[in-house]
């Protein structure tokens, strides 16, 4: 949900004309471009769209009617040259930019055909913390990258679990079934899927082999998204496809219990590190503590990794809107590694889990 006057207020306690944006997400938040370009938006709240030939045509056709259009041909020069002329209006005498995005080279670049004219000011990014409350259109294309994942991953298991011995199903092929069916959504991968089955799962984010073919009586995690209009799912599940031991078991119990005890602490004006901490001390408490390697969750929107971080770390609090993950797992090395991973939506009372397929069950019929 833009609020400009959010954006603008940022812009201005840092003593500036405007901020310079290169990030296609924050591109696209402001303009509804999604084609390639540099996005001004100025205190006076005027938004400028800059980009050549190849998308100006595209540019028209999907910007916002608020978005001003020019096209450049030499891009440094001819923005500089324009940013100038309307900084000059507003009384400042800096612009920001986004610099965990924005390259050194081409900070220089900038720089240079600024001149002595402006400054330019690294901004961080704060444009990031404004994507974090989510509306009511933007929260809808996430559900709906969500319905999308579930059905092409409840498809993709069908097919390992109904597979007989002669088609060998690896876990890169699994991997290939499920981006099969994403595209037959008119949708694609938000990420670059997880499939990974016995010894492989305790690799957080291994990569699928080709060769390792997946066991119709061991562990199996998958980790994966859709993208709608821009914005993303990320859902993960551990099953087990055969008769698990006891240790399965435990760990299982210990994974999905520190998360849904995580989950109930959700709601306004709670600290995000709180939440880390509420799963932490449950895991460690089950005896699997050094095994959860990773924090809590994070924001996921435009990009899949966005703010927030739920991390033991962000003494920031939630707000209402926001969307982001709980994702708690432990992974013993050489054996097998269990995640669950659910996508929340913060109201007023606390957390609505958004993401559908059910985990409180480690085997297939649990999750259908």
């Amino acid at each position: 949900m833009l609020n400009l006057q959010e954006l603008a207020s940022n812009i201005v306690e840092k003593k500036a004309s405007g901020i310079l944006i290169k990030k296609p997400a924050n591109i696209f938040f402001v303009s509804n471009f999604s084609g390639s370009g540099y996005l001004y938006f100025s205190v006076s709240g005027e938004i400028i769209l800059y980009t050549d030939a190849r998308y100006s045509e595209r540019a028209a056709k999907e910007c916002f009617k608020n978005v001003k259009i020019i096209e450049i041909k030499e891009a440094f020069k001819n923005i500089a040259s324009d940013i100038s002329l309307r900084a000059g209006l507003s009384g400042f005498s800096s612009i920001l930019f986004e610099s965990d995005y924005i390259t050194y080279d081409e900070y220089e670049s900038f720089a240079k055909e600024f001149g002595n004219k402006l400054n330019f000011i690294p901004a961080g990014a704060f444009l990031s913390k404004i994507r974090t409350i989510k509306d009511k259109k933007e929260l809808d294309y996430i559900m709906q990258a969500v319905s999308v994942s579930e059905k092409a991953v409840i498809d993709m298991l069908m097919k390992i679990v109904c597979s007989n011995e002669s088609e060998c199903i690896s876990e890169k092929k699994a991997s290939l079934i499920y981006k099969k069916n994403l595209l037959d959504f008119y949708s694609a991968e938000s990420f670059e899927t997880i499939v990974l089955s016995g010894r492989n799962s305790s690799i957080p984010h291994g990569l699928p082999s080709a060769d390792k073919i997946i066991s119709k009586s061991g562990v199996l995690l998958c980790d994966f998204g859709a993208e709608i209009n821009g914005y993303k799912s990320d859902e993960t599940f551990t099953v087990h496809l055969g008769k698990p031991d006891k240790k399965f078991l435990d760990v299982y119990d210990a994974v999905y219990t520190a998360q849904q005890k995580a989950i109930s602490k959700i709601k306004p004006g709670v600290k995000f590190g709180s939440l880390d901490k509420t799963a932490r001390d449950y895991i460690e408490k089950r005896g699997y503590g050094k095994y959860f390697t990773h924090s809590l969750g994070h924001g996921v929107g435009l990009d899949i990794h966005e703010y927030p971080y739920v991390g033991k770390k962000n003494l920031d609090t939630v707000k209402e809107g926001m969307v982001f993950t709980v994702e708690p797992g432990v992974y013993l090395e050489g054996e097998f590694g269990v995640r669950i991973e659910d996508m929340c939506y913060v109201e007023r009372e606390g957390a609505r889990i958004i993401t559908g397929i059910k985990k409180n069950k480690h085997c297939v019929e649990g999750l259908l």
